[in-house]
């Protein structure tokens, strides 16, 4: 049941938000969270829910198990059970989204036949084993004591607005909220405007320049001029942010709805100055995620390694960032695109970028960026060559073969304007003055937010619904 989904909108979620605020007590809250999101999840995924329970009652008890070694005995004796929780939720990852992948790729290199039926990909599989991991880690490294409350963890591994594409949140983050939640009509407020918000950003924005970048690939990528490769490109690039940035803001909102504060997911990545500043600011509960958990134990553990340690762990995290993302080859090699960036800016390149004027800071990360989008978006390796000379003219400027109009895509040009106008923090800066003055130019911003809850419905009603990006994660 996705959050755009008319099912969503208008049924499942007043009847949660009218009895959760009805409810008097956190641990009836609390119940209706879990109710809740098992009912979310196996709307769409009853055949994995046995798994999401499995997940819930193995990260609970493990960390039960964990937090009392660590108490009783010592952190030395609750290493083992520390490396079987972590294992048992790589193993779960392994299974379901990497076994075909893994076995494809040795029957290619062995040229044999290997005859496996790959199971379906559990819902959001890739934030909850993480989220279970940081729980398990955070306890082990005395950073969080393990939650006694089953429903009380249960609410936080698998709430409903984050289960599917995160943010991959830490317990320490919404454990005081869960604990005693409280909810304000201001944070109501706010969060049903940061709910509408993204929801506009994915159904009027989003979803068309997704459209319009399906309708140009589509027509044959060896035909291209590159007038519309150019527009195939930068509309994918706002499409990928928008779509992944507006699942958030709705995440978010409805999490300020009943008094949680999830953390931030997105930073306007696109006014970044460096690739590095990028990945500050792109999916930063993920970067943070594999900052803590990896980086910085690799960074100690090889801490007597001079030579190209930094660099040798950066590409070892963006390797592993591109195989999260998807068990294809496109993802290996877009990870580790980035880790080549990345360590290059650490070696050296980041300081000398700081030199150049800011305009061509910008040019450079947003082209490495784009061109990162390349290897994300066009999943046959085979057909990048083709992608990357219509960029740069081997077709022309403009191939009479497919033009934009023959694909129907001028239409769409207005929205990559718009689309650029939302990447950045300009709405966001006006916001925060609407709400220091309030009055009648805040009454006056709320009716904007109703006409555009009303188009988003009417573009889901006419368009019907296209799933979020990352919901394949």
């Amino acid at each position: 049941m996705p959050l755009s989904s008319l099912h969503f909108i208008f049924v499942f979620l007043p009847v949660f938000l009218l009895l959760f605020y009805i409810l008097p007590f956190s641990i009836w809250r609390n119940v209706l969270m879990v109710i809740a999101s098992l009912v979310f999840f196996a709307w769409a995924d009853p055949g994995n829910l046995p798994l999401l329970i499995f997940a819930i009652l193995m990260n609970y008890l493990f960390g039960l198990v964990i937090s009392h070694r660590i108490e009783k005995v010592s952190r030395q004796a609750a290493r083992p059970f520390m490396w079987m929780a972590v294992l048992l939720n790589l193993l779960i990852l392994l299974y379901y989204k990497y076994t075909g992948f893994l076995l494809q790729s040795i029957s290619d290199i062995v040229k044999i036949t290997i005859d496996y039926k790959a199971s379906a990909l559990p819902l959001g599989v890739s934030f909850f084993t993480f989220t279970g991991i940081s729980y398990i880690l955070d306890i082990y490294n005395k950073a969080e004591k393990a939650e006694k409350n089953i429903l009380r963890f249960s609410s936080f591994l698998i709430m409903f607005p984050k289960l599917l594409q995160g943010p991959i949140t830490r317990y320490g983050q919404v454990k005081n909220e869960l604990i005693s939640p409280r909810v304000t009509p201001d944070e109501m407020m706010q969060g049903a405007r940061r709910f509408i918000g993204g929801l506009a950003k994915k159904t009027l924005i989003a979803d068309p320049l997704g459209y319009a970048t399906d309708r140009i690939l589509s027509a044959g990528i060896d035909s291209l001029g590159a007038s519309i490769a150019w527009l195939a490109l930068i509309a994918y690039t706002l499409q990928i942010y928008l779509d992944f940035s507006g699942y958030t803001d709705m995440a978010i909102g409805l999490g300020k709805m009943i008094g949680l504060k999830l953390p931030e997911n997105f930073d306007f990545p696109y006014i970044s100055r460096s690739i590095t500043e990028f990945w500050r600011r792109w999916h930063m509960t993920l970067t943070a995620w594999f900052r803590n958990y990896l980086f910085i134990p690799l960074e100690f553990a090889r801490k007597r390694e001079k030579v190209l340690r930094q660099q040798s762990n950066i590409l070892i995290v963006f390797l592993l960032t591109g195989l999260w993302h998807g068990a294809s080859w496109n993802f290996v090699i877009w990870g580790i695109y980035f880790g080549l960036i990345l360590a290059l800016e650490a070696s050296g390149l980041g300081k000398w970028l700081k030199r150049l004027p800011v305009f061509l800071q910008h040019v450079y990360a947003m082209a490495l960026i784009m061109l990162g989008w390349v290897f994300f978006r066009i999943t046959a390796i085979q057909d990048w060559g083709p992608f990357l000379g219509a960029l740069f003219g081997s077709n022309g400027w403009v191939n009479p073969a497919v033009t934009m109009r023959s694909t129907n895509v001028l239409l769409y040009i207005p929205l990559v304007v718009i689309g650029v106008f939302f990447s950045l923090p300009v709405v966001n800066r006006l916001e925060k003055k609407i709400d220091e003055k309030g009055g009648w130019l805040r009454l006056g911003w709320d009716v904007l937010y109703l006409a555009l809850f009303i188009l988003s419905v009417a573009s889901v009603l006419s368009n019907g619904f296209s799933a979020f990006i990352y919901a394949q994660f």
